[in-house]
């Protein structure tokens, strides 16, 4: 049973053996998502608890709210002008019979609310508390990521329904991996992470892995521009930072004493320019020398330079005909400020935190990006 009419977005409620339960639509508000490159979804919004048990009772049938909506039982889909966005699980339900004085009077006119906040995550956290133990020999990256998938399900009891895609992006760097007791979640995204060919993954609203060799697209249609008359960013941050610069790694790895692993990783222009910084990085579950080489390498080119990561606030009517995603790469220009004119260039979105309001307007889009790894003439 659905409950109201066409709207921008639609949150629908569907049973963790992928049945369409209701849209919930018209009773969400305080709605807010994040979308993060090669990590889990964040979904928040909120319900009023006469309101939701109302329509439990009035339109379900009378059934009992609490096992429809249920943590780590329920999942969620997000649709954006009838198109599904992005799907999730419910982890929390938190229940606040206090006023909450933004919606004073909706419950049933008492002047009281009583508010019910639900917290759901991507399908990528089902795999965060999950372990496998495995060895692979010359085998190509994204495939030892699909199968970390495939292991930890065909356990008894072990499917949370993720299937994988028939068409998976190879890199053609064929790696060993020994794996022992290894967080699944952990080590895809550390596998995509490797400087020498990362590439990137996500999970459709309907649980199925997919890979990629780079997410999202190069946008011809929309410039983003902060300052001056053709301006059209509301808001623009910048922490310039070398809290967490080091430009040369020592990485760390099995064993004990003598027979430990090690590797050591350096960057001269890094070093000349900001002093020789070093750090100690623990890898204590590698059992092989390529493997912690590849890892310290990553390591120094993910740290060796100033982080620089803008955001961009925009609104909905910032927005182009075809919604953001991340992994898009967008131009992006600071006018009338000499301090701020080296940011200007290329970006990947690497994060995107969308905050709705109660007329399915996005008033808020905030947009983290990076240049790291990003062609400047693409």
């Amino acid at each position: 049973m659905d409950l109201g009419s066409s709207r921008r977005y639609e949150i629908e409620l569907w049973s963790s053996t992928g049945l369409r339960i209701a849209d919930i639509s018209a009773l969400a508000f305080n709605r807010h998502y994040v979308l993060t490159r090669n990590d889990a979804e964040q979904l928040t919004f909120s319900l009023d608890l006469f309101a939701f048990e109302n329509y439990c009772a009035n339109n379900l049938g009378g059934t009992d709210p609490k096992t429809l909506i249920a943590p780590y039982v329920t999942d969620i889909k997000v649709k954006r002008n009838g198109q599904y966005l992005f799907g999730a699980q419910v982890v929390d339900v938190s229940f606040d019979l206090q006023q909450d004085s933004s919606r004073a009077g909706s419950a049933g006119g008492t002047g009281q609310n009583y508010t019910v906040s639900i917290t759901a995550t991507g399908y990528l956290n089902l795999l965060k508390d999950r372990y496998v133990t495995k060895t692979y020999i010359a085998t190509e990256r994204t495939a030892i990521a699909t199968d970390l998938i495939t292991t930890t399900q065909a356990q008894t009891n072990g499917s949370v329904g993720i299937t994988n895609s028939g068409s998976q992006y190879l890199t053609t760097q064929l790696s060993d991996r020994t794996y022992q007791l290894d967080e699944v979640k952990s080590k895809a995204q550390e596998l995509a992470a490797l400087s020498d060919s990362p590439f990137d993954f996500d999970f459709s609203p309907f649980k199925v892995f997919r890979t990629y060799a780079k997410i999202g697209a190069r946008r011809q249609d929309i410039n983003l521009i902060y300052g001056g008359p053709l301006g059209n960013v509301a808001g623009f941050s910048l922490d310039r930072s070398a809290i967490n610069l080091y430009n040369k790694i020592y990485g760390i790895g099995s064993g004990f004493g003598t027979s430990q692993l090690t590797s050591t990783a350096g960057d001269n222009i890094s070093q000349l320019n900001y002093y020789l910084r070093e750090q100690i990085q623990q890898f204590n579950s590698v059992l092989l020398q390529p493997t912690l080489d590849q890892n310290t390498a990553t390591a120094l080119n993910l740290e060796k330079d100033i982080l620089e990561l803008p955001i961009v606030t925009i609104t909905g009517k910032e927005l182009p005909a075809t919604f953001l995603s991340v992994g898009d790469r967008i131009p992006l220009k600071v006018m009338g400020h000499k301090w701020l004119d080296n940011i200007n260039g290329l970006y990947r979105i690497e994060q995107i935190d969308v905050s709705i309001d109660e007329n399915d307007f996005e008033n808020a889009i905030k947009l983290t990006f990076d240049s790291y790894g990003v062609n400047q003439s693409e």
